[in-house]
C-alpha cells in the first residue's frame, strides 16, 4: 500500500476545506428555505432549520409570477439548445470536410468575431430592427450561434476516421445519410459537454432580459428572482395580503427569497450527473487536438 505523507494530508484537508466554502452556502440558502420566517430572524440559523416548514415551497407554487418565470425558463432552455446543438453541428461538419472548397475563408469570418465584438450599442440596434424586442425568440436566436462551441465539436469531429465515411459511399449512403446514421452516433460526447454549457447558460441567464424584455409574461426565473430581491418587505405584505401565511407560520422575505434561489439553482443542478461522463470525454478529446 502507498504509504500516506504529510503532503497527502494537507492536501485533503485543503480539498475538504474548500469543498464545505463551496458547498455550505447552497445548504444555508437550503435550511433558510425550510424554516419559519420569524424564527429564522430571531435565532441565528447556522446548521439546522429554525421551525421546519414547507409553506415557502407551497407559497411559491401559488405566485404565478414564478410558475410563468419557470415555464419561460424551460422553454428557452430546451429549444436554444436544441437550435444551438443543430447550428453549431450543421457548421462544425462542414468546417471539418478537407473538400469544402469555401471552408478557409468562411473559417475567419467565423474566428474574427470570437475576438473582435462590435460592442452592447450595435447588438441592441441590430435586435431592435429584427422586431425582438419583448419577443420570446430573442432568448434564442442571438445565442444560437457560438465559434468556441463549433471549434470544440469540428476538432472532435476531425478525430472520425475518415475510412467510416468512405465505406458508407461505397454502400450508397449520401451526406445527410452519412451525417446522421455514421456521425451522429459517435458524436454524443461533444454533443453532451456544448449541450450543457448551452443548457446552464440558457437557464441562468437574465441579461438579455433586462436588456430586450420589458413585458414581465416573458421574464425568466431569474429575471425574477432578481425582482423579488428587489421588493424586500413588499414581497411579505404581498403574501400576507395573498393568504398564503398559516396561524403558526410566517413567510418572510429572506426565507421566500431562498426558496425561490432553490428552486432556480437545483433542477440545472441534477443535468449535471447525468452529463459528466459525456461531458469529461468531451473535453478532454478536445483539449487534446486543440
Amino acid at each position: 500500500m502507498k504509504k500516506i505523507t504529510a503532503f497527502d494530508v494537507i492536501m485533503v484537508c485543503l480539498l475538504l476545506i474548500l469543498c464545505v466554502v463551496t458547498l455550505y452556502p447552497f445548504y444555508y440558502a437550503l435550511i433558510i428555505s425550510v424554516s419559519d420566517g420569524l424564527k429564522a430572524q430571531q435565532h441565528n440559523v447556522v446548521f439546522l432549520p429554525q421551525g421546519f416548514t414547507l409553506q415557502n415551497y407551497h407559497a411559491i407554487f401559488l405566485d404565478d409570477r414564478i410558475l410563468n418565470a419557470a415555464f419561460i425558463s424551460l422553454a428557452r432552455t430546451v429549444l436554444g439548445t436544441a437550435l444551438s446543438l443543430v447550428v453549431i453541428g450543421l457548421c462544425a461538419y462542414s468546417m471539418s470536410k478537407a473538400y469544402f472548397k469555401f471552408k478557409k475563408p468562411l473559417f475567419i469570418f467565423f474566428v474574427i468575431p470570437m475576438y473582435v465584438s462590435g460592442g452592447m450599442l450595435p447588438m441592441y440596434i441590430l435586435i431592435h430592427d429584427l422586431h425582438l424586442m419583448n419577443n420570446f425568440l430573442v432568448y434564442i436566436l442571438p445565442g444560437c450561434y457560438s465559434t468556441f462551441f463549433m471549434l470544440l465539436m469540428k476538432v472532435f469531429l476531425e478525430t472520425i476516421p475518415d475510412n467510416l465515411e468512405e465505406s458508407a459511399r461505397i454502400d450508397g449512403a449520401r451526406e445527410m445519410r452519412i451525417m446522421t446514421s455514421v456521425i451522429l452516433p459517435l458524436c454524443y460526447p461533444v454533443i453532451a459537454t456544448i449541450a450543457l454549457f448551452v443548457g446552464v447558460a440558457q437557464w441562468n441567464s437574465w441579461l438579455d432580459a433586462l436588456m430586450y424584455v420589458s413585458d414581465p409574461s416573458l421574464h425568466p426565473l431569474q429575471m425574477v428572482l432578481q425582482a423579488i430581491l428587489n421588493e424586500s418587505q413588499n414581497t411579505t405584505d404581498r403574501l400576507l395580503l395573498m393568504g398564503m401565511n398559516s396561524q403558526k407560520v410566517t413567510l418572510t422575505t429572506q426565507t421566500y427569497t431562498m426558496a425561490v434561489l432553490i428552486v432556480t439553482t437545483v433542477p440545472i443542478v441534477f443535468v449535471y450527473p447525468f452529463a459528466q461522463r459525456f461531458f469529461v470525454k468531451g473535453m478532454t478529446i478536445g483539449a487534446v487536438k486543440m
